[in-house]
């Protein structure tokens, strides 16, 4: 499920982000006639798209479209409530330093299936955060 929602996100993440950075792209263009301030504007948009999107949709619904689309939430380990702000942007600055690391975006995903009892991944564990299933009819 996790697998699923995090394809869910990057197709998101492509489609969205990449939309916004367009139209803030062009928009520069358009006001400045300049294609360089467009470029530098397009990357920022898409990247800050990027930057956000995880963190603030973790802290205010315990979890990005994708998690919600599969049943899946983001919990503290403490007590299941949402993640902090500053908790789900550590959880995604630790899941994309990782990812830099050569095989250690793979070998963090996997981590997973022989954590226990918590099933946590690297940057979950970072957080103090575990990917429970979605109870349906509560708020978050």
């Amino acid at each position: 499920m996790r697998l699923g929602a995090r394809i869910i996100d990057i197709l998101i993440i492509l489609v969205g982000g990449g939309a916004i950075a367009i139209a803030a792209g062009m928009a520069m263009m358009a006001l400045t006639e300049n294609d360089s301030a467009g470029g530098a504007t397009m990357a920022t948009a898409f990247f800050g798209t990027l930057a956000l999107y995880e963190p603030l949709m973790t802290h205010a619904y315990g979890g990005t479209f994708g998690k919600r689309i599969c049943g899946l939430r983001v919990a503290r380990v403490s007590d299941g409530q949402n993640l902090s702000l500053g908790a789900a942007f550590g959880r995604w600055a630790v899941y994309q330093f990782i990812g830099i690391v050569p095989f250690g975006g793979l070998i963090n995903a996997l981590s997973c299936l022989w954590d226990k009892p918590l099933r946590q991944c690297f940057h979950d564990r970072a957080a103090s955060s575990v990917v429970v299933k979605r109870r349906w009819g509560t708020a978050s």
